[in-house]
């Protein structure tokens, strides 16, 4: 949608830049007298406007529209050079005349820089000079014209062009296509950004008059020039007074549009007094000088407003900055006197503005014994070097303030003209530092005791990182047992208890140290005060005060157990042995230290039992998803999973693997006789079975119901029907029991097949060996069934 009405608005000022163009191309417009020779030709001005305010590629539209004019006004043959060549050569030309100020010089559209228009000025100049050739050329090629007549042809031609270029596009980039170009691109262009500062004047009633009082100037020059007969054409250097007027008065912005009502009505006054040819010319270049020095001029003045805006702007701005400013600033001159003082400094020492004035800064109020010192340093700022000192000065009141002094040279030209010094009151800092000293002791030990509490944290967060990436509660022991050292060094020795599935145990699964651990292996749950209270507990050495049960009585270690619970549920404990040394330290003082490796040892128990508990769940979890909750047997799941893995692997080594697929014989006539209770048991039974039976890589699964599925790797057709017949036989001389009651013979029909004789995936396969197992069915049951090869 919005590039369907940009292409819109494009088409729209296109069509209206055609039409334009072939007013702007009417005889009576341009003032045509013969070939080569106009008084302007603005159509080249709406041309250069177009290109620059929009974009160069509209030089493919201009070239249409001047080949166009050509045929439609002067009944130009299409095939001529005026209006091929010709045509071609504006568009060339001033196409890349708008490329260069637009792409590589960058000029401002607006004009408001001397520069940005004297780089106009010369492109466009450049681009009309080039035109010129190109054009006069084609009228020698067409007859318009002989080469005796090139010159004077020329020159009419380049003064027409860039009459246009000077005095019509300027006024067009200004204030007219600007909207144009916000009405194709609503977003902001990035080309140019404009300004902050407007050059235009407001509209007030002086501002009014004096419009007036320069459009009568205007018209007062073109009846000088042209409404007298004695005198027409005489005084053409009037044209200078209004011109400059406006330029001095309004800048750029309004004498582009003084230079297009003059021009205009220049060209108005020769339509009603045609000049001579000689006059003609000189008319011509009076219109391009004032055009030229018209736009220098307006955007000299026009840059200058802009800087003495910005220069206003930023002097107002740096006495803001100095004024609010929170600290107290001095300014000095060469003479040490003050020139300009802040609210701040005269609130600092009580001073006003005119008490200033006679109070020799360099001493101002510093006492006796530093005056000496502080004359010093003002002439120290003009030899040209900055300082910054901590000195003691005395206010009005008397009162002795502790000041952060801050000087600067002020440099002009390479030379100093005065000084600028920032106080700052520092003395509630200075206080502040006096009592820092007196605590220097406290602080460093609390420095030192942040040390370890950063290092505890830093090892602490290492081993929760490490836990979080365990796959296995082995390896999260492993990571405990070395964090757990690092973090209690005073500990040597230790263990991880874990309560057993049964929970009415709890058995040590990790140990470490160098020294033996007092600690039982396994103990029962009330063996320790941890666990009974759910609170940590220091256990003393014999004799001293309540130990566990658990710890030898021949310990003469201090010992500290930490109950690990994690949501709610009580994982085991986190019991550390700490040597006599440790022990004596623990006991002396306040017992600072034993809480700290207390607040500790709970933290890592909490880490510990959070991760072990994750693990356990994750565990179990992972059991559920792959295993039979019934048999304890893997699922079908993790049949197809495993058998593909296993078909990979055999076809890398170039081996044999076999599936079977077993069946109990009338197993539902089975439970229907003694209850699905006596079935679920011969399934369990069946199972343990298995267990025994296949080899530990084998891979034993209940498929469903009463099917069960086996993957042999390394093992032929040949093989696996053998230990499915001697399987068989095994199941079929099973005698089970089922609350006292015998139970009957059990059967069971197998289907065999094998990678890669039958089958190459693991779906053929299954397919294959479970086609088999039907066939073992309607042979009769209790049969092993094996698959013909694929190329039997």
């Amino acid at each position: 949608m919005y590039l369907r009405r940009r292409i819109i608005r494009h088409c729209l000022v296109s069509l209206s830049f055609v039409l334009l163009y072939l007013l702007l191309n009417r005889p009576e417009v341009i003032l045509f007298s013969r070939i080569g020779f106009v008084a302007w030709y603005p159509a080249i001005g709406l041309v250069m406007a177009l290109l620059l305010g929009v974009s160069p590629w509209y030089a493919l539209l201009a070239c249409l529209s001047d080949a166009l004019a050509s045929k439609i006004i002067y009944a130009q043959p299409a095939t001529s050079f005026g209006s091929t060549v010709g045509a071609m050569g504006i568009a060339v030309f001033y196409g890349a005349a708008a490329y260069v100020l637009r792409g590589p010089l960058q000029i401002d559209l607006g004009l408001r820089r001397r520069r940005d228009v004297v780089r106009y000025v010369l492109v466009s100049a450049t681009a009309a000079t080039g035109a010129t050739i190109i054009g006069v050329a084609c009228l020698i090629g067409d007859h318009g014209i002989t080469w005796g007549e090139y010159k004077s042809s020329a020159l009419g031609w380049f003064l027409g062009d860039a009459i246009g270029l000077v005095g019509i596009a300027p006024f067009l980039l200004v204030h007219v296509f600007p909207p144009i170009r916000n009405w194709l691109a609503p977003a902001p262009s990035q080309l140019h950004p404009t300004t902050a500062h407007s050059s235009g004047t407001t509209l007030t009633l002086s501002a009014l008059a004096e419009t007036c009082g320069q459009s009568l100037t205007i018209l007062a020059v073109l009846w000088v020039m042209f409404g007298t007969r004695d005198g027409r054409y005489d005084h053409s250097y009037l044209c200078f007074i209004p011109i400059i007027w406006i330029a001095m008065r309004q800048g750029v912005r309004r004498v582009v549009t003084g230079l297009l009502a003059l021009n205009f009505g220049i060209v108005v006054a020769m339509h009603l007094f045609p000049p001579t040819a000689v006059l003609f010319t000189k008319v011509a270049l009076l219109m391009l000088v004032l055009s030229a020095v018209g736009l220098i001029v307006g955007s000299e003045v026009s840059e200058r407003h802009r800087l003495a805006l910005d220069l206003n702007e930023q002097t107002s701005y740096l006495d803001s900055l100095i004024q609010n400013s929170p600290l107290g600033i001095v300014v000095l001159d060469r003479q040490g006197r003050v020139e300009l003082a802040n609210s701040a400094f005269e609130k600092l020492f009580q001073y006003d503005r005119h008490e200033l004035a006679a109070i020799d800064i360099a001493s101002m109020g510093m006492s006796d014994d530093e005056a000496t010192d502080s004359r010093q340093l003002i002439p120290h700022i003009f030899e040209g070097n900055a300082f910054h000192r901590t000195v003691r000065q005395r206010r009005k009141d008397g009162q002795i303030l502790d000041v952060a002094l801050r000087g600067v040279p002020l440099l002009l030209n390479g030379e100093v003209r005065g000084a600028y010094l920032i106080y700052e009151d520092v003395s509630e800092q200075i206080r502040a530092s006096e009592t820092q000293r007196r605590h220097a002791e406290s602080l460093d030990q609390l420095v030192k005791e942040l040390e370890l509490r950063t290092r505890q944290m830093t090892l602490l967060n290492e081993m929760g990182s490490l836990l979080e990436c365990s796959g296995t509660v082995k390896e999260a022991c492993n990571v405990v047992a070395n964090s757990v050292q690092k973090l209690f060094p005073e500990a040597p020795s230790g263990a991880l208890y874990l309560f057993k599935s049964s929970r009415n145990l709890v058995e040590a699964v990790l140990r470490w140290g160098t020294i033996a651990s007092s600690s039982e292996p396994t103990f029962l749950p009330d063996a320790c005060w941890s666990l009974r209270r759910g609170q940590p507990h220091w256990s003393e050495r014999p004799g001293t005060g309540v130990s566990c049960r658990h710890l030898a009585q021949s310990t003469t270690t201090q010992c500290l157990c930490v109950s690990m619970v994690a949501q709610g549920n009580t994982v085991g404990v986190l019991h550390l042995e700490f040597e006599n040394a440790a022990g004596s330290r623990l006991d002396s003082g306040t017992g600072k230290l034993q809480d700290s490796h207390q607040r500790l040892a709970v933290s890592v128990a909490s880490q510990i039992a959070l991760s072990l508990a994750s693990l356990q769940l994750r565990e179990t979890l992972r059991e559920q998803s792959i295993r039979d909750p019934l048999t304890r047997l893997f699922n079908r799941r993790f049949l197809e999973e495993s058998l593909e893995r296993e078909l990979q692997i055999a076809s890398r080594k170039k081996q044999a693997i076999a599936v079977l697929f077993l069946d109990l014989d009338h197993f539902k006539k089975f439970n229907d006789t003694f209850g699905h209770d006596a079935g679920d048991m011969v399934l369990q039974a069946l199972a343990d079975l298995f267990r025994t039976f296949f080899r530990a890589t084998d891979i034993c699964c209940r498929y469903g119901g009463e099917e069960f599925a086996i993957i042999l790797p390394e093992s032929s057709s040949g093989d696996a029907a053998i230990r499915a017949e001697a399987l068989r036989s095994e199941v079929k001389g099973m005698r089970l029991q089922y609350r006292k009651q015998t139970l009957g013979t059990l059967t069971l029909s197998a289907g065999v097949a094998a990678f890669p004789e039958h089958g190459s995936t693991s779906d053929e396969l299954l397919k294959i060996a479970d086609q088999c197992l039907y066939e073992s069915k309607s042979r009769g049951r209790d049969v092993v069934t094996v698959a013909l090869p694929q190329n039997a």
